[in-house]
């Protein structure tokens, strides 16, 4: 979603700004009873052992993320935004032919809007309930370096990739050109099991959020995330061949861009039975708003297709929907 307000934005050239909220999980209000011990060097000599009923969310209650949440949703809703279906993090704004959006993410926000004016009324109502911090336009936001010039927005996870390369011990491996050979797919039995599954999962999870400005990885990181549950020496082979080439790529930006009228173009593509174990197919698409890259996936699909047109068109589906 923060690539397609990107690109939107960059498209009708508006404020975006980067809001900070301090001790967001405070902010929750409890409708549960909850107890807690007294305070250690709070203690009420007279009645050591009575406990406090907490009003307000605290850090560390399993109910603190929920709570500010839906303090948040309250308070947005109340100036006019609606929240949107599709991702509950984006909030809307449209009324008088003035528009906003606003995307929250935990504590961190992006605002941006229309008008001037209209963002600065944003920001002040924000103001009036909780303790926001304006740390101007967009520069680093969800571990993603973000950077604006008049043609648009470059995204980029270099710094992060780099820190993953470090953490697998290949900070100085050589890069390869592409992320995955030409193969078949990998089998869940084939080679032996590692010895380290742990290090495995972590890796192949720091591969997917890495996903989020390499769309050209998404395909070879879903089919090494396909056997977390119990790797072989094989997958582990196919995850080092994702690094090689995560070395060669740190440098590149993914590029919201400007365009005079906004157009969505989807293109789709699927195997038949191609996973070699449930004979289950995978299909992959990319969405484009005019010529940004906004959205992409490869997924293997729950069920069997029984011809290759099936699979066709549960890809279609999958692409539009």
């Amino acid at each position: 979603m923060i690539r397609t307000v990107l690109t939107l934005v960059v498209m009708y050239n508006w404020l975006a700004h980067q809001l900070d909220v301090s001790n967001a999980f405070l902010h929750g209000n409890l409708r549960e009873w909850v107890y807690s011990q007294q305070p250690i060097g709070f203690t009420n000599p007279q009645r050591p052992n009575d406990v406090c009923l907490l009003s307000r969310s605290l850090y560390g209650l399993r109910q603190a993320p929920r709570e500010w949440f839906e303090r948040f949703v309250g308070h947005i809703t109340s100036l006019g935004f609606i929240q949107s279906k599709a991702d509950s993090s984006l909030f809307v704004y449209h009324r008088n032919g003035a528009m906003a959006y606003l995307l929250l993410y935990v504590d961190d926000m992006i605002p941006s809007a229309s008008s001037a004016s209209l963002f600065r009324h944003v920001i002040a109502r924000l103001h009036d309930t909780f303790v926001v911090k304006d740390m101007g336009p967009i520069r680093h936001f969800l571990g993603i370096n973000v950077r604006r010039t008049k043609d648009g927005f470059f995204l980029s996870q270099s710094t992060y990739a780099e820190d993953l390369l470090e953490r697998a011990g290949m900070a100085n491996c050589n890069p390869v050109a592409t992320p995955t050979d030409t193969k078949p797919k990998a089998s869940a039995a084939d080679g032996k099991l590692i010895d380290n599954a742990t290090t495995y999962r972590s890796i192949a999870g720091a591969l997917q959020y890495l996903t989020i400005t390499c769309p050209d990885i998404a395909y070879v990181v879903q089919q090494v995330c396909l056997h977390m549950h119990a790797p072989r020496d094989v997958h582990q082979t196919m995850m080092k061949r994702i690094l090689w080439y995560v070395k060669g790529m740190t440098s590149l930006d993914i590029q919201p861009r400007t365009a005079p009228s906004p157009m969505i173009t989807a293109y789709n593509d699927t195997d038949w039975a191609g996973c070699p174990d449930t004979r289950h197919l995978t299909s992959g698409f990319c969405v484009f708003l005019n010529n940004s890259l906004i959205s992409w996936s490869s997924k293997r699909q729950t069920t069997v297709s029984r011809s290759s047109a099936e699979a066709e068109y549960r890809a279609i589906a999958n692409a539009i929907s």
